[in-house]
């Protein structure tokens, strides 16, 4: 069939002119599909016209086609007015009867059609003249319409994408809106007969989950989950093996799981190379130093996949295990002396109050607690800065809690609505301050206070530190941040002292919470429909209370393309640009993220 299509499309229109004032061509059908037959008689005005599709055409020839010899035969008959007309007028119709090189015959035919074939025949003809006279520029405008089709496909490919990303999204919802129905006829049900003690409000929580399980959102799940055991020892034996210097069984840090040694570990991980869980997951972590670890990987091994599943967790997600794998590689909870179990707790509670929004998840949590870890560690900020301890694990906390308890909504949406948090936090920050005072509210329950094992003083900084770097996280102050670090670099301070050394830290994690957009591309595009998703929901939530949808949160107008070239001209160039001054390793993010403006350049949405 190709090749049939190849000579049919190389075959130029050929015409005569019979005895009898017959004007005949020979050429492709309009639509390039068919081969056409069109007539038109100067003695009678009549036109005639047929035209074949392959199928037909083949039976017309009577022998086994053979394409490469009967368009250039049948091309040279017709320019060479070797062919004989036939009228028949009783059937309205013109017969062609061609002699071919070999003596073999066959005919075409063509019918009496009330459409005018001397006009379509003149204006082929001047059409061919044209572009063979002008060939360079038919075949610049036709590259350009093959270019502009090749869009408008890939723009409909997406579109298709987007469409089923809604129906999923849709599906989601109504999954998790049924499931949070019934648990609330559960809750409402509990609340009927429960007796709290006003001295101990968490007395509930506590008598519903043992100090040995996992805790889960209380509004989800009535019970809390057991750890696995198996992959905590996994993770701890590859930054702490049994046969480490720093190791002592005795240790706070080692109060649930030991840890393998380097040759138990070793022969684990040989056992389990094609384990798609536990040796899935360590595979991982082998990137967890690299700027290409992927969460949503993680994620998908943890629970099936990167979206349904983040509000249930059943056997906890991306966070919990990087959260976990990292205050062991960082060696935190054994240098601050931190029960193994509080630092369980703590870590699977904090991620039980991320709720299941497209992007502003535990997921994100996780991926902004690695992107922290890489600034502090293979970033140089550390070293730049001289951090002490206490603000390394600062940073790390910061990072793990930064939008707890996000709702999905941004703050503009709270004071356009003059919403409770909103009026509680005096339109400042208002998500910020609710991510911080929440943990930190959490935290005067015993079983959750992972500050306790440090000394009034550590706890007093940690404090005065991670408020600081979670609410420069407000995009409302990105401006006031970038000009306090411009006034920095300028001077070309140290970054020694401590209100440098908190600055440097805050813009640490500012860059983190935006750094998908510096990416490599197939981590950014998950994130990128994520957001967008996100953004389209509270476009939804506007119109639905009469309010104008807030830019790029229409998803009637989509505009992702847009939206990200603006956000990476006007936010995330320049702040990566002036991040890898203070920081040159950071220096391939700049050209990541010119490479994903470039992307949007390329396949705009618009």
């Amino acid at each position: 069939m190709s090749n049939y299509f190849d000579q049919l499309h190389k075959m130029p229109p050929v015409w005569c002119t019979s005895d009898d004032q017959i004007c005949v061509m020979c050429a492709p059908s309009e639509n390039m599909q068919d081969f056409g037959v069109y007539m038109y008689s100067y003695g009678d005005n009549t036109s005639y016209k047929k035209e074949y599709d392959m199928s037909a055409l083949s039976t017309a020839k009577g022998s086994k086609p053979d394409w490469t010899m009967f368009f250039p035969m049948l091309s040279k008959c017709v320019s060479n007015n070797n062919v004989v007309l036939t009228k028949v007028p009783s059937e309205e119709k013109i017969k062609m009867n061609f002699t071919g090189p070999c003596g073999n015959t066959f005919g075409l035919e063509a019918l009496v059609t009330t459409e005018n074939m001397e006009e379509f025949i003149i204006s082929r003809l001047m059409f061919t003249n044209q572009v063979f006279s002008h060939t360079k520029e038919i075949m610049a405008k036709d590259a350009q319409l093959e270019k502009e089709a090749n869009t408008l496909k890939e723009q409909a490919d997406g579109l298709d994408s987007e469409l089923q990303a809604l129906k999923d999204n849709i599906k989601r919802n109504e999954q998790q809106e049924s499931i949070s129905r019934k648990r609330l006829g559960e809750l409402k049900k509990q609340w009927d007969t429960m007796e709290t003690s006003v001295d101990d409000p968490w007395k509930v929580v506590k008598d519903r989950q043992t100090k040995e399980c996992r805790r889960v959102n209380p509004l989800l799940d009535k019970k809390c989950k057991d750890f696995d055991k198996t992959l905590m020892q996994l993770i701890k034996s590859l930054y702490i093996p049994s046969d480490d210097a720093r190791y002592k069984a005795t240790d706070p840090c080692h109060s649930v799981v030991k840890p393998l040694s380097k040759a138990e570990l070793a022969q684990k991980q040989k056992s389990l190379a094609n384990d798609k869980f536990y040796g899935a997951i360590l595979k991982n972590l082998e990137k967890i130093e690299e700027w290409a670890y992927s969460v949503s990987d993680i994620q998908c091994i943890m629970n099936g996949d990167d979206y349904a599943s983040l509000p249930f967790q059943p056997k906890g997600g991306s966070l919990f295990v990087t959260l976990y794998a990292l205050f062991f590689k960082l060696d935190l909870l054994r240098k601050f002396k931190i029960d193994e179990q509080l630092a369980l707790n703590w870590i699977s509670v904090v991620e039980a109050g991320y709720h299941g929004n497209p992007y502003h998840n535990s997921m994100h949590a996780a991926d902004v607690l690695h992107i922290v870890s890489f600034i502090l560690t293979k970033g140089g900020l550390i070293e730049k800065c001289q951090l002490k301890d206490e603000q390394v694990f600062s940073a790390v906390l910061a990072a793990s809690i930064h939008d707890f308890e996000h709702p999905g909504i941004n703050n503009n949406f709270h004071m356009k609505t003059s919403s409770y948090l909103a009026t509680l936090y005096n339109d400042r920050s208002v998500l910020e301050n609710l991510h911080v005072s929440s943990v930190f509210e959490l935290m005067k329950n015993s079983e959750y206070n992972i500050l306790s094992p440090l000394s009034d003083d550590q706890r007093r900084d940690v404090r005065e530190l991670v408020i600081e770097m979670v609410l420069a996280t407000d995009m409302g102050s990105h401006g006031k941040y970038v000009t306090m670090m411009k006034s920095k670099l300028q001077e070309h301070s140290d970054f020694l002292k401590k209100e440098d050394q908190f600055l440097a830290l805050a813009m640490a994690l500012k860059m983190a919470d935006i750094s998908n957009c510096g990416r490599p591309l197939d981590i950014y595009l998950k994130w990128s429909g994520k957001v967008s998703d996100e953004f389209y929901q509270q476009g939804d939530r506007e119109r639905n209370l009469g309010l104008p949808c807030s830019p790029f949160m229409d998803r009637l107008q989509p505009s992702i393309a847009k939206g990200q070239i603006s956000f990476m001209n006007y936010i995330i160039i320049p702040f990566f640009e002036q991040m890898s001054e203070l920081l040159p390793a950071l220096r391939f993010a700049v050209d990541l993220a010119e490479g994903n403006k470039a992307y949007w350049a390329q396949n705009d949405d618009s």
